[in-house]
């Protein structure tokens, strides 16, 4: 069974750096942010799949 870490606010800050650590012990991430360029950036720079977008989520809306 994989490892699965949700981290709130992973685009940035210490949120990110939680989520950059999680990676490197081998789990599977869920990155939550309000930022979805921000959510888009952390995926790649953490070798995971593009972001999706869920409706109501949307800091705009």
């Amino acid at each position: 069974m994989d490892k699965v870490c949700a981290v709130f606010g992973g685009s940035r800050g210490i949120g990110r750096a939680v989520a950059q650590l999680m990676a490197r012990k081998g789990y599977r991430l869920a990155v939550i942010a309000r930022n979805l360029e921000g959510a888009k950036a952390a995926a790649g720079d953490l070798g995971g799949r593009p972001p999706i977008m869920l409706p109501g989520l949307d800091p705009n809306s």
